[in-house]
């Protein structure tokens, strides 16, 4: 396995396992009614996508770990309470999922236009003063 791939698999599970970590205290200790719904799926879930592949990988694998790391996080959630699928939280759930990997998939993105890793291109402080 090269070093990409491996980065890109501790990524996907730093991901996944930071997103189960956050799940269970959030859910046992908060409960879920709509506001903390909202707040969990909208904003730690992509937050926590972002923002964890950062502390495992290079730049070139981010994008990949948080899409598939999020991809597997919601299986597994789907997975678990597959009986409660005519719920509002399972229908809210499952628009988080949309929605999330969307605004993931811009935001690393443009992350990576800004370092010049969207183009494949790596951007200098030298190159810049030209």
């Amino acid at each position: 396995m090269n070093a990409n791939a491996a980065d890109k698999l501790k990524g996907t599970l730093a991901v996944l396992l930071g997103l189960f970590c956050a799940l269970v205290p959030y859910s046992l200790l908060m409960g879920w009614n709509l506001i903390t719904l909202l707040v969990f799926w909208f904003l730690i879930t992509p937050a926590l996508a972002i923002w964890l592949p950062t502390l495992v990988t290079r730049r070139d694998g981010r994008m990949f770990a948080s899409l598939a790391g999020l991809l597997i996080f919601y299986a597994f959630m789907v997975f678990m309470i597959y009986d409660h699928y005519k719920s509002d939280y399972f229908r809210m759930m499952m628009v988080s999922c949309v929605v999330n990997l969307i605004s993931v998939a811009i935001s690393t993105y443009q992350k990576g236009l800004i370092t010049g890793i969207g183009l494949g291109k790596h951007v200098d402080s030298q190159s810049c003063d030209k």
